[in-house]
């Protein structure tokens, strides 16, 4: 596809059909940062649109093009497409199973079956999830005639609408479901149209619930059968959002029920004009109990995918000890690690800012916290070595249960292991171990493992999902599948960070002396215009990237010479106000 400013699939709801489209779009605060996952919707609605039906003795050809254009219905309904059909088509026909996004099109007609050509095809599936992009698609469409008119007698199950509908007409949103310790909510993107519709297509995506492969990933507290009580999901002029349950919902205790909430206000916060939650059964409203029944859409902060009370400060190494930056003043941390000389080579924090690891030269990893008992030193006995014997240790990475993961460069490929109450244990993650790995990135919520993986002179960008048990213990790292960057032809990767809980920053190497910073959204459907971004192209090759998903974080790069620039609002990296010569700078993660 060209450039597609926004994107977005549909979901199809009751006569509610869906298709998709993404946004990701620069913030106020810095070039590079992609919109905010809970503000990411125009005020502005779409224009309706009402397509005309079969116009009598219409040629085949022409069936099909009124067909197309029926499925351009705004807001969505598929009524008048299924005009356009045989009856027994029109009863049978399932567009609700995905959605077909195509930028050319063309029509023949061979004997009683229009051909229907689409040039650059994106596929979607019926939630809204981007599939990715397919090239080229045919339709071979079989013609009858009904009561003396031609109608579509096998037409798709899917929803065809073309490149321009799809830009105009869709945006990204998220569906918020929860870890498997309901600890933290976690993100999923899908595509829906912006406007009226928005809340109710988002409703009825949590009432599916997860994707089946998904299951081991992240749940709902959202029961099982619950469905939406009425056709739609309204927002009342004051702000109020008023979500219709069948009464499966009385099911769920106090503290199930506000988790289920929480899952609806994170996901329905995003849509213009809502400002509180009302969910109602049989039309009498649900009260929380000792919270009421009008709930604050911005409330349960605790469940944050960026991890709201996650440490703000950055950690480097200076002299051989662990400094902290806070305010703009550096000193070292509290511990052993700020006090003794235990050479750190790279380090990680963990995000309540309390326990820092860090490999050693020697290919160990020690871990330490970072106080004790005031009017005590700290000691060597205050250190513990949970893992010997490391070839080449990349910086480890700490989850939101305390367990850490760390990845050895072997001459075997890649070997990760997970270190849990201080014992390490190796993980298979298909597609990343026994790979080459330059760098590797856990989401805050503990459900995205990411790898720069270079392999036939390139580098590429592998996402893998994290199956756990209900205390947060790994129990499976599923196949990684590649991040596509929307048409960027990047080959060098020198670093990656997360950005927003949904998506990357890339330190890329546009030539061998300069860098540059690009996004990736994590569903892969990041278009070119997107990933793109207004900072501009730092002279020099920029080793690290230094940023997190929390709002306004800022972003750094390290030079070769140890220097630390910041990007400013207007796109210009300039002097971070950090004294050169920090190593391993890092936020918590």
């Amino acid at each position: 596809m060209s450039r597609l400013r926004r994107v977005g699939v549909l979901l199809l709801v009751v006569t509610a059909l869906s298709v998709t489209t993404g946004c990701t779009g620069l913030p106020a605060d810095g070039p590079v940062r992609t919109e905010q996952i809970q503000a990411q919707v125009l005020d502005e609605a779409p224009v309706d649109f009402t397509p005309g039906g079969p116009e009598r003795d219409a040629e085949p050809v022409e069936i099909v093009r009124g067909y197309l254009v029926a499925m351009q219905a705004t807001p969505i309904n598929t009524s008048v497409a299924r005009r356009f059909l045989t009856t027994e088509s029109s009863q049978s026909w399932v567009p609700e199973q995905g959605t077909t996004i195509y930028s050319s099109e063309t029509r023949s007609l061979r004997g009683s079956r229009v051909r229907l050509d689409l040039g650059n095809v994106v596929q979607l599936d019926g939630r809204g999830s981007w599939l990715g992009k397919l090239g080229d698609r045919s339709y071979q469409l079989e013609m009858v005639r009904e009561d003396g008119q031609w109608r579509i007698d096998n037409p798709p199950d899917r929803l065809i609408i073309p490149e321009t509908h799809f830009e105009t007409r869709f945006t990204q949103y998220f569906l918020y479901f929860f870890d498997k310790a309901a600890q933290v909510l976690v993100p999923e993107p899908v595509y829906v149209p912006t406007g009226a519709q928005a809340s109710t297509i988002l409703v009825a995506g949590l009432l599916a619930g997860p994707h089946r492969e998904l299951l081991g990933v992240e749940r709902t507290f959202l029961p099982a059968r619950t469905r939406l009580d009425d056709i739609s999901v309204p927002v009342t002029q004051d702000g109020v959002v008023e979500v219709p349950l069948s009464d499966e919902i009385l099911d769920l205790d106090g503290e199930r029920l506000s988790l289920a909430f929480a899952q609806l206000a994170w996901t329905l916060r995003q849509v213009a004009g809502t400002e509180r939650l009302r969910v109602t059964v049989d039309g009498s409203p649900l009260d929380l109990p000792g919270s009421g029944a009008d709930l604050s859409v911005n409330g349960w902060s605790e469940f944050d995918p960026a991890v709201s009370w996650a440490s703000q400060s950055l950690f480097g190494i200076r002299g051989g000890r662990v400094v902290t930056l806070v305010g703009g003043e550096e000193r070292r941390v509290s511990g052993p690690f700020g006090s003794l000389d235990l050479r750190p080579r790279r380090i990680a924090v963990d995000l309540a800012g309390e326990q820092v690891a860090a490999t050693t030269d020697e290919g160990s990893v020690l871990v330490a916290p970072r106080s004790r008992d005031v009017g005590t030193d700290p000691g060597l006995d205050d250190v513990r070595k949970v893992y010997s014997g490391g070839t080449d240790l990349l910086a480890p990475v700490w989850d939101p249960y305390l367990q850490l993961w760390l990845l050895d460069r072997t001459a075997e490929g890649a070997a990760l292991s997970v270190v849990r109450s201080g014992f390490a244990s190796p993980v298979t993650a298909p597609g990343i171990t026994g790979e080459d790995v330059r760098s590797l990135v856990l989401s805050r919520d503990g459900t995205r493992l990411v790898a720069e993986v270079a392999r036939g002179g390139r580098e590429r960008m592998l996402l893998a999902r994290v199956q756990r048990d209900p205390d947060g213990g790994v129990r499976r790292v599923l196949p990684a599948d590649q991040v596509r960057l929307g048409g960027l032809d990047v080959r060098t990767i020198r670093d990656v960070a997360w950005r927003t809980p949904a998506s990357l920053a890339l330190l890329t190497a546009p030539t061998q002396g300069t860098s540059q910073v690009v996004v990736a959204k994590v569903d892969g459907s990041s278009t070119a215009a997107e990933s793109t971004t207004d900072a501009e192209i730092f002279s020099g090759a920029a080793r690290e990237l230094v940023t997190s998903p929390a709002i306004g974080a800022p972003l750094y790069i390290r030079s070769p010479g140890g220097q630390m620039f910041a990007l400013a609002v207007n796109g210009r990296w300039t002097g971070a106000g950090i004294r050169a010569g920090i190593r391993s700078p890092t936020f918590v993660g």
